[in-house]
């Protein structure tokens, strides 16, 4: 390759290094909820986005790696035996902030007979691990400032639903309920695209210099 075309070839690459696109930037936060028997409440206060670090362009809210365990219950207010069928619980982890992200599992099934006064725990306990929730897009105005979310991301676990079918005589006497542990990793991703900065004095010195390889090479190029 002749000389002035190197030139020119090098003069291009350092124009194209000092003028190349911003590309975006991510900064996530995490936080794990531990498998705990329900119902509880706990929190997790996250940092808001410092806008001195760009512009916020989305936040994204998952919940992953969600496990634990469910039983189906019945209670019986009456000495009397009663039979019950189909009975199951659902429970499930919410995160509710300035927006929500949740997850539920429902337990197997169960059947057999209770004799109360009292509660029957004899269901065998559904186990479920590695659950995880689509991802939900947050509204970025809530998550812009210079301190923590407000309010707070609550972690609520808890049965939500529970039902079964009592055979002839339970009417009035048999109520079906649930029981479990659960738990999961909530993850909070802001995408933002960072402010454009001023090069420094080297910067354009450099920047300078080749703009003079540039002319010097057209310049040789012309009287070839």
């Amino acid at each position: 390759m002749p000389r002035n075309q190197r030139l020119l070839l090098a003069a291009a690459i350092c124009c194209f290094v000092l003028t190349g696109s911003i590309s975006a930037a991510t900064i996530t936060q995490t936080c794990t909820i531990p498998i705990t028997a329900v119902p509880y409440t706990q929190s997790c206060t996250l940092n808001d986005f410092n806008p001195s670090f760009g512009t916020l362009t989305s936040v994204v809210l998952a919940l992953t790696n969600v496990g634990g365990d469910v039983i189906p219950e019945q209670s019986s207010t009456t000495s009397t035996p009663l039979t019950f069928t189909g009975s199951t619980a659902t429970i499930g982890l919410s995160l509710i902030g300035p927006n929500t992200i949740a997850v539920t599992d429902t337990s197997s099934a169960c059947s057999g007979t209770i004799t109360g006064p009292g509660t029957n725990t004899t269901c065998t306990p559904t186990n479920f691990s590695g659950l995880s929730a689509s991802p939900v897009t947050g509204t970025t105005a809530s998550y812009i400032g210079t301190g923590t979310i407000t309010p707070a991301f609550s972690a609520s676990g808890q049965i939500l639903s529970a039902s079964g079918s009592g055979g002839p005589g339970s009417a009035g006497f048999l109520f079906f309920g649930g029981d479990g542990a659960i738990g999961g990793t909530f993850t909070l991703t802001y995408t933002y695209t960072p402010p454009t900065t001023v090069p420094e004095p080297a910067t354009f010195f450099v920047a300078g210099g080749s703009l003079l390889l540039l002319g010097f090479g057209s310049r040789r190029w012309r009287k070839a």
